[in-house]
């Protein structure tokens, strides 16, 4: 038997856990083995030190453990505890950004279709003012015989 083994065998003698045919190999190693001698003693002082303890526990000890076990479980997270103070600060952020970026989205597409607008009106009016040109006549200079100049 190893360390472990021995004294969970001693312990469970203790809390009178064990049969006869255990309670026989308990103590074939206990004549063999100092180490669990040693522990048995430990643990035979230890349970009569616990006897000796004339102390009483307090009136319904169990209810009062049990009770606040109860309570810690039963705690619900509160929406805005101080550890979720980071995340919902990110979340409030980001959709912050996203109500920006949807409105410069719209902004920009309201620019593009004005731009083309804008595109197309100045195409026209160079069609216009080239018309214009070729609407005049055509103008022709001559030279004149006045080359007297003073």
């Amino acid at each position: 038997m190893n360390n472990k083994t021995i004294t969970d065998t001693i312990n469970a003698w203790f809390d009178g856990e064990l049969n006869k045919s255990e309670e026989a190999n308990l103590f074939a190693v206990l004549s063999v083995n100092e180490d669990a001698r040693e522990t048995f003693r430990q643990q035979s002082d230890l349970k009569n030190n616990f006897s000796l303890i004339s102390e009483e526990f307090p009136d319904k000890l169990d209810e009062r453990i049990l009770g606040s076990i109860h309570e810690t479980t039963t705690k619900k997270p509160k929406m805005f505890a101080q550890s979720n103070l980071p995340a919902l600060f990110g979340y409030a952020l980001s959709i912050v950004m996203i109500i920006i970026s949807v409105f410069l989205v719209s902004e920009l597409r309201t620019n593009r279709s004005g731009l083309n607008d804008l595109s197309v009106k100045v195409k026209e009016q160079e069609q216009t003012i080239k018309l214009m040109f070729n609407a005049y006549p055509t103008i022709v200079v001559r030279p004149t015989n006045n080359a007297t100049i003073q």
